[in-house]
């Protein structure tokens, strides 16, 4: 779930991706990968908060406000 967080604002790092995967990701995959996503913000936050480590917990976050301007 972190290479989609990789990718974000680097439309070329996705398309390196997708390409070396063979194909696009199908609206299933799209929406899983969304899925996957947010269960992995909630857990980088968590950890984290609970681990005094500022850099996970942003990430965390960056994700969730990333989805959340995605599907409003």
């Amino acid at each position: 779930m972190r290479l989609s967080d990789t990718w974000t604002g680097r439309p070329d790092l996705r398309a390196a991706f997708l390409d070396g995967y063979g194909r696009s990701l199908t609206p299933a995959e799209e929406l899983r990968l969304d899925c996957e996503a947010a269960f992995d913000a909630v857990s980088g936050i968590a950890y984290g908060t609970s681990r005094d480590d500022p850099e996970v917990t942003e990430r965390g976050h960056r994700t969730l406000r990333r989805l959340r301007a995605q599907h409003p």
